[in-house]
């Protein structure tokens, strides 16, 4: 699952009855009160180089802190943000999201910022910023066997044969 995707699915199990929707979406918004959601940016960490398997294959994974931006509108805008943000922090909701390979790692200033509609209006508007962090791999062939297991025997000569079973292990330097 996408890592956006995995987010979405849990800050909807979080937000209840209030839908949430992707800000950058086009078509018609739902009835208030709802909530938009955007991943805005990601800090991407350092690389992490995993072992090659015994088909060559090398995996390489990398943390990566994601700034999430939700938006509410509605009468119970600011409300429904601060309650999502304190839903966010619950043990069940913790849990669900290290299922979906997540982690909560900040919950941002909360604000109310009302928006003007029609030039004239304003309509009520939350805004919460939260910081998520999730993983990304990726694997390729690299042609190197670090690990091999077999067994040797000799044979011929006066003294009976040895079987002798040997692991060669490749030793890199951290």
């Amino acid at each position: 699952m996408a890592p956006e995707d995995a987010m979405y699915e849990l800050l909807q199990a979080a937000a209840g009855d209030i839908p949430i929707i992707f800000s950058e979406e086009n078509g018609d918004r739902p009835r208030r009160p709802y909530i938009t959601m955007a991943l805005r940016w990601a800090q991407a960490g350092p690389g992490e180089l995993g072992p090659v398997d015994c088909e060559g294959m090398q995996a390489v994974h990398g943390h990566r802190d994601a700034t999430v931006e939700l938006q509410s509108f509605g009468n119970a805008a600011y409300d429904a943000l601060d309650q999502l943000a304190l839903v966010l922090q619950h043990t069940a909701h913790e849990e669900r999201a290290e299922a979906l390979a997540l982690a909560l790692y900040d919950v941002g200033r909360l604000q109310n910022i009302p928006i003007k509609r029609d030039g004239v209006r304003y309509e009520r508007r939350g805004v919460l910023e939260l910081g998520i962090r999730y993983t990304r791999q990726h694997a390729e062939f690299v042609g190197v066997i670090e690990h091999v297991i077999g067994a040797g025997n000799s044979q011929g000569g006066l003294a009976p044969g040895i079987e002798t079973p040997f692991s060669v292990k490749v030793v890199t330097t951290p």
